[in-house]
């Protein structure tokens, strides 16, 4: 445990000599933050409420949803496609630790990172331009918490499976890029589902996505009950535990091609 921390902390001090990058991304996400509140205002109009949902509520809905993007930053996709295509990932599984626990802790050391200097300006300027983005209660905001947890790890694993396709293609970078647009389109973090047709909608509660983020947005905005919300973190932590298995699988085969071909 002590070398994922001081990996973390590694990670942090990277993130210190870039952090005009982060300054750069909070800037384009707080625009993109007000664009979408002001947005939501103007579509809500006169409307009182859509699909159970005030413009007020809608505007919380779209700046936690910021929030929780400058948070879901998923380094693990371009840390294994570069290993692999300078050929270090062979080495690096020959270390006296797990890979993918290497990974995981320096997204922990950008989540960190990203809380401190993205995170929190953007909850300042929120709390300027749309007021407090409060939860529904206490209650849904705890629910929120462990949702958030939850979505995040789905959203870190199943980015770790998906990175695992470099271990067959050249270059992975535009179709990282199609897959990031594609998640957030059907994750509800630009548009919640419920504005979606029926067919489509049920469709997308049979994948991941909705998991990562909608769903813990609708506990906090008191769209569940907290049964409800109990209910929907059962279902988060099956995803959970069945893409763990798909993500054990997809490793096993990973270290067996680079094992087999020496990188």
């Amino acid at each position: 445990m002590k070398a994922y921390i001081y990996v973390a902390k590694m990670r942090i001090q990277t993130m210190m000599a870039y952090r005009m990058d982060t300054w750069t991304f909070m800037v384009m996400q707080c625009l993109i933050m007000a664009a979408m509140g002001f947005f939501w205002r103007a579509v809500y109009g006169g409307t009182e409420a859509a699909h159970g949902v005030t413009g007020d509520i809608m505007v919380t809905y779209t700046v936690i949803s910021q929030l929780m993007s400058s948070l879901y930053y998923m380094g693990v996709e371009d840390r294994i496609s570069d290993a692999v295509k300078t050929g270090s990932i062979a080495t690096d599984m020959i270390k006296p630790i797990n890979l993918f626990s290497l990974y995981f802790a320096e997204d922990i050391g950008n989540i960190a990172f990203n809380f401190v200097f993205s995170t929190v300006p953007m909850f300042a300027v929120a709390l300027l331009v749309f007021g407090l983005p409060a939860p529904a209660s206490a209650a849904h905001f705890g629910l929120f918490f462990v949702s958030f947890i939850l979505g995040y790890a789905i959203n870190w694993v199943f980015s770790a499976i998906f990175a695992m396709m470099a271990f067959t293609a050249i270059d992975l970078g535009p179709v990282f890029s199609i897959k990031y647009h594609f998640v957030n389109m059907l994750s509800g973090s630009v548009v919640p589902l419920w504005f979606f047709p029926e067919w489509l909608r049920n469709a997308m509660y049979c994948l991941p996505f909705v998991y990562m983020y909608q769903e813990p947005l609708s506990m906090y905005i008191g769209k569940y009950t907290p049964a409800e919300c109990l209910a929907k973190l059962g279902i988060q932590a099956a995803w959970l535990a069945g893409l763990l298995v798909v993500f054990a699988f997809a490793q096993n085969r990973a270290t067996h091609r680079v094992m087999v071909q020496g990188g």
